[in-house]
């Protein structure tokens, strides 16, 4: 057999999805993976984007609360193997507990995704997955940064403080992360409990992993793959759903 399909065969994918935050900066009357478009809310189609890929056996959420009622109407509206648990105060501590729960069931890999990123497509899905498989520093998403990027100064030339331009900052090796992040599953789970579910340093699962000397490979992702931060990023998706939705029905 290719030792790449036996490593494949050997491998055991599963995802994590953090969603315990409240979405603070939304400044919404529900945390911002419970808004609801076409029937459904952010976490669940995040959590059907992941599913795309059939190598992905099993999802684990982390939850403020397992047990409340609302996440009780996501379980019985869910045919996908979900497992839902109990998150952190912090988005690594959700993580982290995840991850936990993927290695104790088996995982040899996991695949952490934003909770708020409902839009993910197939393809870039499987290219990380690809990737992070076989790449034993792991594998994120990422685009490269297009727009030109400004250092800031706070100015009190006018009495009072005005934010202005102190420098442009070179933008050709700069990539904006995204997930799905694809890694080692004992790695990751070691690397956030070394570098600390504290950290301010720890932003994303390829931070920890950097922290412990790895280099995870970038993989090309997609505008679409938009993490809802905001109003206007809410707007965005919501319209990208909707068309999917309605393109669903017609059968296109």
């Amino acid at each position: 057999m290719d030792n790449q399909v036996e490593s494949q065969v050997n491998n055991a994918l599963m995802a994590v999805i953090p969603a315990a935050g409240n979405g603070s900066r939304m400044q919404t009357d529900v945390p911002k993976q419970f808004l609801t478009v076409a029937g459904k809310t952010l976490l669940e189609h995040s959590i059907d984007a992941v599913c795309q890929d059939p190598r992905v056996q099993k999802v684990f959420v982390a939850v403020s609360d397992p047990d409340a009622e609302f996440i009780d109407d996501i379980k019985k509206r869910q045919s996908l193997p979900v497992a839902w648990l109990k998150g952190g105060s912090s988005r690594a501590e959700s993580v982290l507990a995840g991850v936990r729960a993927a290695v104790s069931q088996g995982a040899t890999h996991v695949l952490v995704h934003d909770a708020a990123r409902p839009c993910l497509p197939e393809p870039a899905l499987k290219r990380v997955i690809d990737t992070g498989l076989f790449d034993p520093q792991g594998a994120i998403l990422a685009i490269p940064v297009r727009d030109s990027l400004k250092r800031s100064l706070i100015s009190t030339e006018s009495g009072k403080g005005s934010v202005h331009i102190e420098s442009s900052v070179e933008r050709e090796a700069l990539w904006q992360a995204q997930t799905p992040q694809v890694f080692s599953a004992e790695k990751l789970q070691h690397a956030i409990e070394h570098m600390g579910t504290q950290n301010p340093q720890l932003t994303d699962e390829a931070s920890a992993m950097q922290w412990c000397g790895f280099q995870p490979a970038l993989i090309t992702g997609s505008i679409r793959n938009l993490k809802v931060t905001h109003r206007e990023d809410f707007d965005c998706v919501r319209d990208w759903l909707l068309a999917k939705d309605n393109n669903k029905e017609n059968g296109s």
